[in-house]
């Protein structure tokens, strides 16, 4: 698992892209940053809050969705999985060591344009609120730990960086624009007492929603949910909401590894 976690390390590095990525994530924070300090506000969730994660869900999630994929299509397109498979080692130590190292690898570039972005906000004047600050951070960072598990999943099931780009679209394209509109239309055909049921058991459907609304509750904007979400703002805000969030964490990241394991031994037996 350490061999592949190096290689992933090593090769991601290598690559012009991942500097770029740094100051791409230099531009965007700088620039959210700056519009956040330029409202004042008297609590931590603010309409420019709320656009600030919006961006976030936005960039995150497709970036992260690629560079997973990538990560293994890569390999299956160039003919290198077909050289390792001829070597004994373990699919799942494989695929550990890769997210492991593309994890290490994205949230270092992600944490140095992070720190340079806040600098560069409190040189111009004004201040962050440094509780906002770590909760961005900390749900930037969940963002991209789930979309590159995601990621890797879509890697192991295509052959070539082409179909990877596609799916890895077309996931992010449902999972971040069209699953509030899906979602409306289709409770608009069920009966008015499922709808609030229904609106939270698919709340864990969705990874990106399922962070942002626990994003939300944690910035003390509850409220904006309704009075449909009461019970579900109540249990967020008490201690037994980080067990719920680890174990959400910890059953994604099972159904993710698993699934990748299982299909690239099957590519290892053809």
């Amino acid at each position: 698992m350490g061999n592949f976690c190096y290689s992933e390390i090593y090769t991601t590095i290598r690559q012009r892209s991942y500097y770029s990525f740094s100051i791409l994530w230099i531009a965007v924070l700088t620039l959210l940053f700056l519009l956040q300090k330029s409202v004042p506000s008297l609590t931590l969730y603010t309409n420019m809050t709320g656009t600030v994660m919006n961006v976030a869900l936005y960039i995150i999630p497709m970036f992260m969705l690629l560079a997973g994929s990538f990560s293994i299509s890569a390999e299956m397109e160039n003919g290198q999985w077909r050289l390792l498979s001829t070597y004994p080692f373990h699919t799942l130590a494989y695929v550990l060591g890769k997210i492991v190292g593309q994890f290490v690898s994205q949230i270092s570039v992600f944490t140095f344009s992070f720190g340079v972005s806040i600098l560069i906000a409190l040189l111009t004047g004004g201040g962050i609120t440094f509780q906002w600050a770590i909760f961005l951070y900390l749900f930037s960072a969940l963002l991209m730990y789930i979309f590159l598990l995601i990621g890797f999943t879509v890697g192991s099931l295509v052959s070539t960086r082409w179909q990877s780009l596609s799916l890895s679209v077309g996931i992010w394209f449902f999972l971040i624009m069209v699953w509030p509109i899906a979602w409306i239309n289709l409770l608009s055909l069920l009966p008015y007492t499922w709808v609030t049921p229904i609106m939270k058991i698919s709340l864990f459907l969705n990874p990106a929603e399922f962070l942002r609304v626990i994003y939300v509750i944690t910035l003390d904007g509850g409220a904006v949910f309704g009075q449909p979400y009461d019970g579900m703002v109540k249990f967020w805000e008490s201690p037994f909401s980080l067990i719920m969030l680890i174990i959400y964490l910890a059953v994604l990241s099972a159904v993710c590894i698993l699934t990748s394991t299982f299909v690239l031994n099957r590519r290892k037996q053809i």
